[in-house]
């Protein structure tokens, strides 16, 4: 898919990358883009898309590729006639961004990437949206354009592309600056080349995997439990190789072997969360000569793709789980910077997995990785760019902009110069010298070594095996670059320096009363005592134990209070329901008595608390993810020296039990002082 911006000679553009191999033409104009882009940048970008639509559809009609290509319009649409305009303009497809957003409560504040003040970005707690509306939103959509269709006497929108004829401009003699638009509405009729060539995408190595795959699949044994498979030459044609290979292995585990036969495979494994996947190294693809784009895309658990050649852009892009390893051919250019084995954007969008590559890669390399480890001799402009985790080692050339927009996971650079402290995006991320004693960079070091030595097995690489048999002077050479997000969310002394007062009061009160209604309601919806039935020793008046008795027993006495007010019948009933169901308005309760608990509490105590939640959230939410093999070994050291400095800073106030036990401890007594007076 191409996507071009409607402007000047979008027509003569259209048809060079249609011939290129396009498939799919997307046509955009000034309305449109990303919601955290700027408003200038979203309003004066390019002219309006009709002009572009009808152009391109002239323009491939004429010479004979309208039949190749799918046009789609990115047109602002919103209805039904919006719809029946495009598609008689020459559209194919249409698209709802904006519009679907609306219908999602997006309420266009354009820091997506900051703080969704919907919940639908950045803030899953707030969002009160209901994905019922985009569907019903849809339904009225297409009623809509079938009784348009209808009424002009058509059956589908197929009958009516690049109809347009049957659109009129608007004359009015009041109409300002009348320019001559007659040309964009005029009818082509599409030029028919019989028996076309056309450069379309080759999958028939994926087809030949999966084959050879399944007949070898039911030979495999304990004692013989790995399939190699010879994939030959690969060329431009060769789209996405590995890629649908990886889709077919994933379906026929998850949907077509029988519960005995997964049992009794020794090359089925079942993840944590029920999915059935490969066991590591099951599968083994080797390939050769140049790829085309997106090699090793969607990889996955099990399965290791051996490339030795050149690869075109988007190598490992989507990849989710096994090893992508992609060797020099031999010979091409000495220096340093000659041997560039794949093209840009190598693991976009990447979860997990492994990639190993013996020679340079192009531009943005690893962007939005999150999760997966890969080993580079080289890298383009804008390295690690918008990584939120994983781990990434270079230890070649690299550009400008490296870790631009990195906000998790690590990066390891080998530069003896010392100069990528000054050429990193110095607004993104902090570079740090790896020669320390401290715990953590001595972890650091640890899972650098480990991908290195994971690196030189798996390639050979000469310029690894060098560095390995001088590890105590070369590890000087290497930086480690973290970003500045960890370090502003997670350490208190960044909290605090950044954070004011009310917003760590806001988001601390706000996770301990929902946190704390939840272990109610987790007791009582499991029938499991509190606290795991844990009884104070005779004589405790002081332990944490009974700190967290009396703050739950005081959630038990607000949730009675509320239950009171509401009705005088099966009170305890009706309390109960009230923690089952996590009440909105005992939670706002809740969060209130918090506040007024921490408001006692200085600063510094306050970012100790929230550094200890944050890094907790970030474990939670890492746990909660299904990536049998993400090795990001950098992150693991993070989190672990983390929770270890938060604990020794906990360890030296007042916890936070005992806190907001003192507070109910207040409150229980004056309701005891205050109903006592009343007899």
């Amino acid at each position: 898919m191409v996507k071009l911006v409607s402007s000047e000679g979008i027509g003569t553009i259209a048809v060079g990358v249609a011939k290129a191999g396009a498939d799919v033409i997307n046509v955009a104009g000034s309305t449109g883009g990303t919601g955290a882009a700027q408003v200038t940048s979203l309003k004066h970008t390019g002219r309006v898309a009709e002009i572009g639509i009808t152009e391109v559809h002239q323009a491939l009609s004429e010479n004979g590729l309208r039949d190749k290509v799918i046009l789609r319009c990115s047109n602002a649409h919103q209805t039904g006639m919006d719809v029946i305009k495009s598609a008689m303009m020459g559209g194919d497809s249409f698209e709802f961004g904006t519009t679907a957003l609306m219908m999602l409560r997006c309420v266009m504040a354009k820091n997506c990437h900051i703080k969704c003040p919907a919940g639908l970005t950045t803030n899953p707690e707030v969002y009160d949206g209901d994905p019922r509306a985009l569907a019903q939103y849809y339904i009225n959509l297409a009623h809509e354009v079938r009784e348009i269709l209808a009424s002009l006497g058509y059956k589908s929108l197929k009958e009516i592309c690049g109809r347009s004829d049957l659109l009129h401009l608007v004359d009015h003699k009041s109409i300002s600056g009348r320019l001559d638009m007659t040309e964009m509405l005029r009818y082509v009729e599409v030029v028919k080349v019989e028996k076309p060539v056309y450069l379309e995408a080759n999958f028939e190595a994926d087809d030949h995997y999966i084959k050879e795959f399944k007949q070898k699949f039911w030979k495999l044994d304990k004692h013989h439990c790995h399939i190699a498979i010879d994939g030959g030459e690969l060329g431009n044609r060769n789209k996405t190789t590995g890629g649908q290979f990886s889709v077919d292995v994933e379906r026929f585990l998850n949907y077509e072997l029988t519960a005995q036969q997964i049992q009794e495979h020794p090359a089925v494994t079942v993840l944590s969360k029920g999915r059935k996947a490969l066991a590591k190294g099951t599968v083994t693809v080797t390939t050769t000569h140049a790829a085309g784009q997106s090699f090793g895309a969607f990889n996955n658990t099990g399965i290791t793709l051996v490339h030795t050649g050149t690869c075109n852009d988007g190598v490992g892009k989507s990849q989710s789980g096994g090893v992508i390893v992609v060797c020099s051919p031999g010979g091409g250019c000495p220096s340093e910077r000659g041997n560039s084995l794949i093209g840009n954007f190598a693991l976009f969008g990447a979860t997990g997995g492994k990639l190993y590559v013996a020679g340079q890669a192009g531009d943005r390399f690893g962007v939005r990785n999150s999760g997966a480890v890969a080993v580079v001799e080289g890298v383009g402009d804008f390295c690690a760019e918008y990584m939120t985790n994983g781990s990434i080692v270079n230890l070649g050339a690299y550009g400008k902009g490296f870790g631009n927009g990195m906000s998790g996971g690590t990066a390891y650079q080998y530069d003896p110069t010392g100069d990528i402290a000054n050429k990193c995006s110095e607004d993104s991320v902090t570079v740090m010298s790896l020669t320390a004693d401290d715990e953590f960079i001595s972890g650091q070091r640890e899972a650098l070594l480990h991908h290195l030595e994971e690196h030189s097995v798996r390639t050979g690489s000469v310029k690894v095996e060098k560095i390995l048999k001088n590890w105590q002077a070369e590890v000087k050479n290497f930086h480690l670059i973290m970003p500045k997000a960890l370090y502003n969310l997670h350490t208190f002394e960044k909290i605090v320096e950044l954070c004011n007062r009310k917003q760590m009061i806001e988001e601390l009160s706000t996770f301990i009363g929902e946190s704390s209604l939840k272990k109610l309601k987790q007791a009582y919806d499991t029938n499991q005592p509190l606290l795991n039935g844990a009884i104070p020793n005779y004589g405790d008046v002081d332990s944490e134990l009974i700190f967290d008795y009396i703050h739950h027993i005081a959630i038990l006495h607000k949730a009675m209070v509320q239950a009171t007010k509401t009705t005088n019948l099966q009170v305890n009933d009706y309390a109960k329901n009230l923690i089952v169901t996590l009440d909105r308005k005992l939670v706002e309760q809740l969060i209130k008595d918090t506040k007024e608990a921490l408001k006692e509490s200085s600063d510094k105590e306050l970012s100790i608390l929230l550094a200890d939640k944050r890094i907790n959230d970030y474990k939670m939410s890492l746990s909660l993810r299904e990536v049998s093999d993400t090795q990001a070994f950098g992150t693991t050291v993070w989190i672990i020296s983390r929770t270890k400095i938060n604990a020794k800073a906990l360890a030296q106030q007042e916890s936070l039990t005992k806190t907001l036990a003192k507070y109910y401890i207040n409150v229980l007594g004056e309701f005891i002082e205050q109903n006592s007076k009343k007899g």
